[in-house]
């Protein structure tokens, strides 16, 4: 008697991103890699990634990915280490979703245009985002899909369809340094929050 062997079926692997850029190599604070997906979003799974590498509570990102909007960091101990974590959900373009992250100084800059422009502060953040960008960068996101010829893309890539949300990061990029404001006002640059601690000998 021959036993039928039933074919299991491994756990489909999770993928956040299928098109990336690297612009890590422009000049600071415009150095970003470009992540971008076109199959849709695994909002929980987005959701855990981003909390987790930028440090913002998972209840708090969810409702960013859901509504769009902004998460100002706290500071730690009297030192203001980071500035916002953003998401915009853009209604020109079938609400394609746009992450990312503005250090102190972009931080003071977006609130400054909050206060005399009149605008929300997600949009202040995603105008001082655009002028870091290198100009190549910035061309591309006027275009649909970054102005990709589909045609020319891995075929698992294009079936997914149109970009539904791209992450501007930072945490990938090598290049990357912190802008800290100190108590007394001083703007330090480091690779972080603990590299800071041992240069300052901060337990």
């Amino acid at each position: 008697m021959f036993k039928i062997k039933r074919k299991v079926e491994k756990p489909k692997r999770t993928v956040l991103y299928n098109i990336v850029e690297d612009y890590s190599e422009f000049d600071a604070p415009g150095n970003v890699t470009v992540c971008a997906m076109t199959e849709q979003e695994d909002l929980p799974i987005h959701a855990k990634i981003l909390s987790e590498s930028y440090d913002v509570p998972l209840e708090t990102m969810i409702m960013l990915l859901t509504t769009g909007g902004t998460y100002v960091y706290p500071d730690i101990g009297g030192i203001l280490t980071r500035g916002l974590f953003a998401c915009r959900i853009d209604p020109t373009r079938e609400g394609i979703k746009y992450t990312w992250t503005l250090d102190v100084v972009q931080f003071a800059e977006a609130e400054y245009m909050v206060r005399s422009r009149a605008l929300s502060l997600v949009e202040a953040a995603w105008e001082v985002l655009g002028k870091a960008l290198p100009g190549e960068l910035q061309a591309k996101l006027q275009q649909k899909n970054l102005g990709l010829d589909y045609r020319t893309l891995d075929r698992a890539v294009a079936k997914g369809g149109d970009i539904k949300y791209i992450d501007f990061r930072k945490d990938w990029s090598p290049h990357f340094k912190r802008l800290c404001i100190m108590p007394d006002g001083r703007l330090v640059e480091t690779g972080g929050i603990q590299e800071f601690a041992q240069l300052h000998g901060i337990p």
